[in-house]
Order: structure tokens, then C-alpha cells, then sequence
């Protein structure tokens, strides 16, 4: 299964879901009524993961076996996210598991309306190895981190889901920094602008809003070091921007979201940015930022070059993973 290759966004800006390949959102709990209704009574099991509260309801029948794989997985993801973010990103969030007979994970939703919510529909044979390679619970819980926007620009919230996923992993020890590195090589470019874009803000094609909006994250990454003389990191603002809003409850402008964050880094890497990608069709020098990082990929292995200008950036952002 190529990774993140049908990552869809749902219309209405408070709903973001991740697909994979061939799924049809379930019509048990397809919806975020179903899916609130289901998490207003007590809850099967509370987790607390680094400051956050998690209220898991198991939505089917579940052997002893499969519940403690399940919930050794939603920590797993809860860790990474914590990891990245320096504390778990909301106070409390209700995660409805949704079994099915099948050996696959997803879909999965992440919601944000009167409080937080993921839906995550998941195998009861799905494997041991599956669940720990796991990237979509994670890209759901990033999505809890930050504020709502309106929904021309949504690829803000998708494109960071898909920035930070495997580098929240990677951070945590649970994937090698090669990984990071392999979906900017391989994937990235996808989110260039195409024929008659229009920038990000009005072209809602799948490449550009995750693949264009990682992109729009990976050169904020790029510049808020580079401008801030390596003092400040694009986890800094991101930080700064989930302890201001409380997480994806909140609805704010894209211009707030972009202030927030370069206030709390010194620099105007966010909102120059945005003023230069939301309504152009700017092409990103893709190649010339990895070059600059030391990322290549040489006979399908990922290579660093520790002699690159921004080596010292890309071993800082999968800092407390394995040496790269």
C-alpha cells in the first residue's frame, strides 16, 4: 500500500480524514453525529498521555488479545505525538475504535467541534508489525494540535499532518530518520503547482493540499532556522501555536495561526510564506532544499551528506531518534 496515496479531506473544515486505498467511509459511524453520540456515554478506558486525557470506546465486540494490541497502538501514536509537541496537544479528546473483520487500518477522522474527536476504523486481524508501522493514527492526532481554518485552507491543516507524522515518529525512536526523508525524495513533489493553479488557497487538488501544504511546511522548517541564525525550529512555532489556540476546537483566521507562530520564533517565516503561496501558483525548489539538507536517494536507499549547508538542521528535526 503506497503511503498517504488516497489521503482524502472531508468538506467542512472541522473534519479531516485519511483513506486508505479502495475505503468507503463505513455507514456506521460515517458521520460526526453517529461518531459523538457513540462517545457520550462512559467510556471503555481513559489513557492519560503526556498531560492529555484519551477516552477510548471500543464501537464492537473485542477479545482481551485484540483490545490490549489496540490500545498498545493508540499509545504508540499518543507518544510520537507527545514527542513532537512536547505534551499531548489536547487536554482530552474521545477515540471511537470502530472494528471491522478485515486486517487493514482505517479510515480514520479526527473532528473538532464542541471537543475533540478521532474515529479510526481498524481489523481485529490486523497485525502486530501493522499496528506498530502504523503513520495514520498519528497524522489524525497531529491534526488535534492545531486551530481550524477556514476551508480554502484546509492544505494548511493537511499539509501539517503530513509534515510532521513521520518526523513525530522518527523523534520518538519508532522509525530511522531515513523514513522522514524518503516521502520528501519520493512524494513530495506531487504538491507542486499544476496547468491553471491558482495557489493553494483555491486549487483543493489531493497533491496540493497534502502534498503542496507539506511542502509550504518544510520551507517554513527551511527558513525559521535559517532566519532566526539556527536559534528556532518550525516545532518552536508549532508549539507556541497549540499552547495559544488549546487545540482543533478553536477556529481561527490563517493569519493568526501564521502571527502566533512567527511571534513566538522572532522571524516572518510563516505569514511571508502564506502571502507568497495562497493565491500563486509558486513552484518550490524541492531539489535545492534537499540538496541543501544533504538528503539524496542513491539505488532506492535514502543518503545523508553531513557536509551540506543544512546538515545540522536535518539531524536536529528527527532529534532523539537514531543518529542521521
Amino acid at each position: 500500500m503506497k503511503r498517504r496515496q488516497f489521503l482524502h479531506a472531508v468538506a467542512g473544515g472541522t473534519i479531516m480524514a485519511s483513506l486508505f486505498p479502495g475505503a468507503l467511509l463505513s455507514q456506521e459511524f460515517g458521520n460526526a453525529r453517529d461518531v459523538y453520540k457513540a462517545l457520550q456515554g462512559p467510556p471503555d478506558l481513559k489513557m492519560t498521555v503526556n498531560g492529555g486525557d484519551i477516552f477510548v470506546t471500543f464501537a464492537g465486540d473485542l477479545s482481551e488479545p485484540q483490545r490490549k494490541k489496540f490500545v498498545a497502538w493508540i499509545q504508540r501514536s499518543a507518544v510520537a505525538v507527545s514527542t513532537y509537541f512536547g505534551r499531548f496537544p489536547v487536554d482530552r479528546v474521545g477515540l471511537l475504535l470502530v472494528p471491522n473483520a478485515s486486517d487493514r487500518i482505517g479510515p480514520a477522522t479526527t473532528y473538532g467541534f464542541d471537543s475533540s474527536a478521532i474515529s479510526v476504523h481498524v481489523g481485529r486481524e490486523v497485525s502486530y508489525e501493522l499496528l506498530q508501522s502504523d503513520w495514520m493514527l498519528v497524522h489524525e492526532m497531529v491534526h488535534l494540535a492545531l486551530p481550524n481554518v477556514p476551508r480554502r485552507s484546509d492544505w494548511l491543516l493537511e499539509g501539517n499532518a503530513t509534515y510532521v507524522e513521520p518526523v513525530a515518529r522518527a523523534q520518538a525512536r519508532q522509525v530511522p530518520p531515513q523514513e522522514v526523508w524518503r516521502w520528501a525524495v519520493e512524494d513530495m513533489s506531487k504538491g507542486q503547482p499544476g496547468p491553471d493553479d491558482q495557489g493553494l488557497d483555491h486549487t483543493h487538488t489531493w497533491g496540493r493540499t497534502y502534498w503542496g501544504g507539506a511542502m509550504y511546511w518544510l520551507m517554513a522548517e527551511i527558513n525559521i532556522y535559517e532566519e532566526s541564525g539556527g536559534r528556532h525550529m518550525l516545532r518552536d512555532a508549532l508549539r507556541a501555536i497549540n499552547r495559544a489556540c488549546g487545540g482543533n476546537t478553536a477556529f481561527w483566521s490563517v493569519e493568526r495561526v501564521t502571527a502566533v507562530g512567527d511571534a513566538a520564533v522572532g522571524v516572518n517565516a510563516l505569514a511571508a510564506l502564506y502571502d507568497a503561496m495562497k493565491d500563486r501558483p509558486t513552484h518550490v525548489d524541492l531539489a535545492g532544499a534537499l540538496k541543501r539538507l544533504g538528503v539524496s536517494e542513491v539505488g532506492g536507499a535514502i543518503r545523508f551528506d553531513d557536509s551540506a549547508p543544512l546538515a545540522a538542521l536535518r539531524r536536529s528535526i528527527t532529534a532523539g531518534s537514531q543518529d542521521g
